[in-house]
């Protein structure tokens, strides 16, 4: 239920763009296209003044090869620059802290006696003096820059903060990096000290990111089309019984028929089942949190099982509309039932699907495999999940509205650490938690995936399949109902949930964003159109020539008492 990256790279903000305006473009009427290229068109924006004064920089590492790669570092605001072009080697001072003087003879000779021209850069803890003391006694000394190393992983702003009177005698670049990196580079620069070899060599280039980051805009965009699509599966049934009162009482032969869930198939949601959500979510995560290390497997499992029964279903749908021979019995299989030829023949090309995944999962070959059967199964969730009325659904988005914001930002205060996060990053255990859309980057020096959670799409969608089966059944066009200004809302809040990212530098909790983009739009619509009470009970709206026929019937009834 959060959005984050994956790679080398543990923080997934600096892929980011800052759009603090999204909801702007949306006004009573936007017109479809404006609204949709609204929040890409502001990223942007945001992106070209990112790359004007840039706050991410790229460590590239070239020996040993032990370290050897691309690194994520951030700029101290009184960084300087324009940075060095060429190789810096890392030095660690006799003093770790870097608050005291350099002594005269640094830094030490390189290794065949020749001094570490052309420049040398120098690695520090945090701690006991200002950042600026810092970066004014390495640069005494002759350093081209600074590494500050900070006392844990998560992101610590570099300012000047109260020493800003010496901050314009900076004239380095310095950078902080993460506790588990900066050891690694202290590390091995000590090593290289005591055994005569070449020390660490790095390169260091400001982060820049394209100005539409195609990978983000990949996922955001298939998120959307998997709840579109999700909605128009949930609402095949409706569609084929409109056709058939046109129609006559002759059955309609269509692919929606065919894809309409039977009634012993749909399981609809009461408000009960909304609120223990939350509860039995949250036991859940606990449970994962404590036992990753064996329940990924379960889970695995589960994915693959669940993965593959509903691509076949969706398979086995396909061929009984194209080939309705295949849909005679074909044999009983134990704990699953009768199978007909059509599921059979389904379950082969699911199954090696599954099996491609399984072996694939951890290579940067498996995501086709897993988006293939992520969607599968968030379209069979949403065509037999149903939501009755707008009651049941803001129940349960907003329960989960506040699940989520819990569990990524207020957990750390009890668990130490985000119990979300963790548990989607697969808690240190080798894997990934695989109910997540998962899209790689594209032209990035850190490689990496752009991961989405499946509960972020699915609870939006149920609501959204909602709001186009009440559409459908008030005869409203997908302009003219509730249905687009949702799926716009969910586009342009998944829009905000990436720029929030990029400015906190941490998993975010999507449906705080999600949920007003989509929830709330609906209730501000529905109230400007005096129909939140027909929503809230789920009650289609009359058509107005019915709507004055009804009124006009109630008035002759009154007449007539």
């Amino acid at each position: 239920a959060e959005v984050t990256a994956r790679g080398r790279a543990s923080n997934c903000g600096e892929h980011c763009s800052v759009l603090s305006s999204a909801m702007a473009p949306w006004r009573r009427s936007p017109s479809v296209p404006s609204a949709l290229l609204a929040a890409p068109l502001l990223a942007a924006c945001a992106r070209t003044a990112v790359a004007a004064n840039p706050t991410s920089a790229v460590l590239a590492v070239h020996r040993p090869g032990e370290i050897a790669g691309n690194y994520m570092a951030y700029f101290a605001s009184f960084s300087k620059f324009p940075l060095p072009k060429d190789d810096l080697i890392m030095r660690v001072p006799q003093d770790e802290l870097g608050c005291d003087e350099y002594p005269l003879d640094w830094p030490p000779p390189a290794a065949g006696g020749m001094g570490p021209a052309p420049g040398w850069i120098s690695i520090v803890q945090r701690g006991n003096c200002t950042f600026v003391e810092k970066a004014l006694n390495a640069q005494v000394a002759g350093a081209k820059g600074l590494i500050i190393v900070w006392a844990d992983e998560f992101y610590v702003d570099l300012g000047a903060g109260n020493d800003t009177q010496n901050e314009a005698g900076v004239d380095i670049f310095v950078l902080g990096v993460g506790h588990h990196l900066g050891e690694r580079f202290r590390n091995a620069s000590v090593l290289a000290h005591e055994s005569g070899t070449e020390p660490p060599a790095v390169s260091v280039t400001p982060y820049v990111s394209s100005l539409m980051n195609i990978s983000e805009l990949l996922l955001i965009t298939l998120a959307a089309c998997l709840v579109a699509l999700g909605a128009f599966c949930s609402t095949a049934d409706v569609v084929v019984s409109q056709q058939q009162q046109n129609g006559g009482s002759q059955p309609v032969r269509s692919f929606q028929a065919a894809l309409a869930p039977h009634e012993d198939e749909i399981l609809e949601v009461d408000q009960w089942q909304a609120l223990s959500f939350c509860g039995v979510g949250s036991c859940f995560l606990v449970l994962l949190f404590y036992f990753m290390q064996y329940a990924i497997y379960v889970i695995i499992f589960c994915f693959c099982v669940g993965g593959a029964s509903c691509i076949s279903q969706f398979g086995a749908i396909c061929l009984n509309y194209y080939f309705p021979s295949l849909r005679n019995k074909s044999m009983t299989c134990p704990m699953v039932g009768i199978l007909s030829h059509a599921e059979l023949i389904a379950g082969v090309p699911a199954i090696i699907l599954v099996l491609c995944w399984l072996f694939l999962r951890n290579t940067p070959y498996g995501w086709p495999f897993q988006d293939i059967i992520g969607a599968g199964f968030l379209c069979w969730l949403q065509r037999t999940l149903r939501l009755p009325d707008m009651k049941v659904a803001s129940i349960l988005l907003s329960v989960m509205f506040f699940f989520d914001i819990f569990w990524v930002f207020i957990s750390p205060l009890f668990f130490h650490e985000s119990v979300m996060v963790r548990v989607a990053t697969g808690g240190g255990t080798g894997e990934s938690v695989p109910m997540l859309l998962r899209i790689p980057t594209f032209g990035d020096p850190f490689g990496g995936d752009r991961l989405l959670g499946f509960g972020d799409i699915a609870l939006p969608g149920l609501l959204v399949s909602f709001l186009r089966r009440h559409d459908l059944m008030s005869h409203r066009s997908c302009c003219k109902g509730y249905f687009l200004p949702a799926l716009i809302g969910y586009f342009i809040g998944l829009n905000v949930t990436i720029a929030a990212l990029c400015i906190m530098r941490m998993g975010q909790p999507a449906l705080l964003y999600l949920v007003p983009g989509t929830l709330g739009t609906t209730m501000v619509i529905a109230s400007c159109r005096g129909e939140v009470g027909l929503l809230w009970h789920g009650v289609p709206v009359p058509a107005p020539g019915l709507l004055e026929e009804s009124q006009s019937s109630d008035s002759e009834a009154c007449r007539a008492e």
